[in-house]
């Protein structure tokens, strides 16, 4: 998979402009401030239709514009498609593929591929459960329409449960029930598609965690889930039986307490708990392993790379896992901003862009 070129009109700061990329790496420089990171955004909105950096889609569209279009043009193997994002300050936006319209986002998912990584990623690793729960949703919504679909229904009936649990009804207890059958089988089904997705992730995290840290670094995962087992069966058994169990506790509290709302993937580097024991370094090279592993899992379900959207990371690396980073440019499309660049640790075939005042010039092919 290939983005052939991207363009914009009234996104963020961007001028009206169209821009061919490279297969390989695309290096976007300037100061801040200046537009690269909207760059980026632009393409993640074409990927998932929405922003990853904010949940109101009127902060897309620049200041002096009441419309922005977004469009991206890409190569997958079986042809070319297009995605455009018409965003409005009046209006709810529109996305398009290949010139049809599309009435749902879930539609969208999984024709342009996209994983991406900022310096605030890090927080997959360092910060809440709520993070690294987010982390597994994108990309399992991005290859599984069904997990998509699965993560809608679960969280619809966890909220019409949390909802029943503030009530005074009489019949409290049944009309729960309800619900827990549905939270149960939608939850078992998420479980196991989580657990699968980390199982087959761990290997490529390993390898790239090594490669990056000059082998000085091994890096395990697990995911910890709320019930075990081995089936759809027995886990949506398991789950039922937990609601059931903690029915009361709940009605105390007001809300459902435990489920898969509340699962954890524990990260370990060298054996020690990243999060609490981990250095800077060793949760930046962490949080960057299962980005890239992110992008070779994609490849061995799809047949095909997605894109890697790497957001000012370079900063945070020291040159040699600058160096051991940037060659993976080799094997899929790496689009990338810095402030400041190394032109030496650049691998042949770059194209370096600069950024300044919201328009977009190509400076140099290596």
């Amino acid at each position: 998979m290939k983005i052939d070129n991207v363009s914009f009109q009234g996104f963020r700061n961007l001028e009206t402009q169209q821009i061919d990329l490279a297969p390989t790496l695309n290096v976007f420089c300037g100061d801040n401030a200046q537009g690269k990171t909207n760059l980026i955004e632009s393409i993640y909105l074409c990927s998932l239709g929405r922003s990853p950096r904010t949940d109101n889609d009127k902060e897309l569209v620049n200041w002096s514009c009441d419309n922005a279009v977004v469009r991206c043009n890409f190569s997958r193997k079986f042809g070319q498609l297009n995605v455009e994002v018409n965003l409005s300050k009046n209006k709810s936006k529109k996305l398009l593929l290949n010139g049809n319209l599309l009435p749902k986002v879930s539609q969208l998912l999984g024709n342009l591929n996209t994983v991406y990584f900022s310096p605030q990623e890090i927080k997959i690793v360092n910060q809440s459960p709520a993070d690294r729960r987010h982390f597994l949703d994108v990309d399992l919504c991005q290859l599984d329409k069904n997990y998509f679909f699965a993560l809608s229904r679960f969280k619809k009936a966890l909220t019409q449960r949390n909802n029943l649990l503030k009530s005074e009804s009489e019949n409290l207890q049944d009309e729960v029930g309800v619900w827990d059958e549905q939270i149960a089988q939608e939850g078992a089904t998420l479980i196991l598609k989580r657990k699968e997705f980390c199982q087959q992730l761990k290997p490529f995290a390993q390898a790239v965690q090594s490669k990056i840290s000059q082998g000085e670094e091994l890096l395990n995962l697990h995911y910890l889930c709320c019930v075990e087992g081995d089936s759809h069966e027995q886990i949506a058994t398991a789950y039922k039986k937990m609601l059931e169990d903690n029915f009361q506790s709940d009605v105390e509290r007001g809300y459902t307490q435990n489920g898969c709302q509340r699962d954890d993937i524990l990260l370990f580097v060298n054996g020690k708990d990243v999060k609490k024991y981990g250095s800077q370094g060793q949760q930046r090279t962490a949080a960057l392993a299962l980005k890239i592993a992110e992008t070779q899992l994609f490849e061995q379900r799809t047949g095909e790379s997605p894109i890697l959207l790497l957001d000012d990371v370079l900063s945070e690396l020291d040159s040699k896992r600058q160096k051991a980073l940037l060659e993976f440019s080799n094997q899929l499309q790496i689009v990338l901003t810095a402030c400041f660049l190394n032109k030496e640790s650049l691998p042949k075939s770059t194209k370096i862009f600069k950024v300044e005042k919201g328009n977009v010039t190509i400076q140099e092919i290596l």
